[in-house]
């Protein structure tokens, strides 16, 4: 608990300075007065005055601000040149936007430091592409591959990984044909497909052989609280043998579907250096997923790529969270999504003390993700946010002057409800979803 609240502490406040500096240079370079600089809203825990402006650490640590000498309408003066207000609009659109900027230049410098570190792959990727399992009616099954089945090459390119036999059917042109080689009971055997029919269907319909090994835990897992350990493999649960990682999840549901008590335990039979051991766990309902849950992860290994690449990857991934918050954003304005799937700051806190005891990829790839969502969010039309503001020169600019100053002091006291009431919902809902 303490790391978690240290953590989140630390990693909102390093987003939150980034932030505000933005604002904070902007208005320096243009040349108006910073009258505060604050982590956090108040009341003030401590404050420092160096040169005209206080520097403070304030005591609700979930945002922060820059107070501009004139942003205030009570302390507007067009003839002063340090006053916000007598600025030009663009030079105020310069002001207000470099916070949000200054988080997408964070994110933009951390994603691709991500690739370039090592980000985590499940470890089956790199065993051989034996064959689990293959769905009926999938275009394996059509082709006449079997459970058991190893894929030895693609298009007499050979195949030694999962990741090899992805990357070669990904790059087979959509008109191609693919010719699949196959290892079965020791023979050889070739069968042809057609890449566009395997596109039509979405997949191949096989799963790979998934060896059930934990390979690590999410917070507050009973399996971790128990004394199972990542290495350890799963032999048995309530005596039924468990031959494939794919069989824990529908064991579990099956056993606590048919249990009256649903909080009994159930018992885990193990492989530990060799040696069976028995512990005996109790599942908790996830309320998101609707399944029983033992709190285990598959194996994953760490791959780099070159520095290259890595950029390019991480404006993709950049680009591809964007969409899916804007997707989100779509969702929620139509009525079709759920404020349920709002995080709050307990929520953010403990998936950033997740990331810090996973590891420093796993942190840097959340601060970069979390970055990015403050200037997404902070640019939308909202009063009191920077894009409530943004919003009001563009009033200004068609209008040929500013709106009143009563009507930006209700637009602002009617964003900070609005704000204030989504926080209050959203750090409710984060505490009923720990109960």
């Amino acid at each position: 608990m303490l790391t978690t609240i240290l953590s989140f502490l630390l990693v909102l406040g390093i987003l939150i300075f980034i932030h505000e500096l933005g604002h904070f240079l902007a208005a320096r370079h243009v040349g108006v007065k910073v009258e505060a600089f604050s982590i956090g809203f108040p009341p003030t825990a401590l404050g420092k005055i160096i040169g005209e402006t206080e520097y403070r650490i304030s005591w609700v640590p979930i945002g922060g601000y820059v107070k501009l000498f004139g942003q205030n309408v009570t302390d507007e003066n067009k003839d002063d040149p340090t006053n916000y207000a007598s600025k030009s609009i663009l030079q105020r659109l310069y002001i207000l936007s470099a916070g949000p900027l200054m988080n997408l230049l964070f994110a933009l410098l951390f994603m691709p430091l991500v690739f370039w570190m090592g980000v985590d792959i499940p470890a089956y990727l790199k065993n051989s592409p034996f064959i689990q399992k293959v769905e009926i009616d999938s275009y394996s099954y059509k082709l006449g591959i079997q459970a058991n089945d190893e894929i030895i090459s693609i298009n007499d390119n050979d195949v030694n990984s999962w990741e090899e036999l992805n990357n070669l059917l990904n790059k087979v042109a959509p008109s191609g044909k693919i010719n699949i080689k196959i290892a079965r009971g020791g023979n050889y055997l070739k069968v042809e497909g057609s890449a566009i029919e395997m596109h039509r269907a979405g997949s191949m319909g096989w799963s790979p052989f998934l060896k059930p090994t934990v390979g690590g835990f999410i917070s507050n897992s009973p399996a971790e609280k128990a004394g199972i350990q990542p290495g350890d493999t799963i032999k048995r649960i309530n005596g039924k043998e468990i031959i494939d990682w794919s069989e824990i999840s529908p064991e579990i549901q099956k056993i606590m579907t048919e249990k009256k008590e649903s909080l009994e335990k159930i018992t885990i039979e193990l492989e530990r250096k060799g040696e069976p051991t028995f512990f005996e766990v109790t599942p908790y309902f996830d309320s998101d997923s609707k399944k029983w849950l033992l709190g285990m992860r598959m194996p994953k290994i760490s791959r780099s790529h070159p520095f290259a690449d890595s950029i390019i990857l991480g404006i993709g991934r950049l680009w591809f969270l964007t969409k899916s918050t804007f997707d989100f954003l779509g969702q929620m304005i139509k009525g079709n999504g759920s404020l349920d799937d709002l995080g709050g700051p307990i929520k953010i806190g403990i998936v950033i003390g997740d990331a810090v005891r996973s590891s420093i990829v796993d942190l840097f790839f959340l601060m970069s993700f979390i970055s990015l969502q403050l200037c997404i969010f902070n640019l939308l039309p909202i009063p009191a946010l920077d894009g409530g503001h943004i919003f009001l020169l563009i009033i200004e600019k068609l209008k040929g002057a500013p709106l009143s100053a009563s009507a930006r002091e209700k637009s602002q006291m009617l964003g900070f409800s609005v704000l204030f009431s989504l926080m209050i919902f959203v750090t409710w809902n984060d505490l009923m979803g720990l109960l």
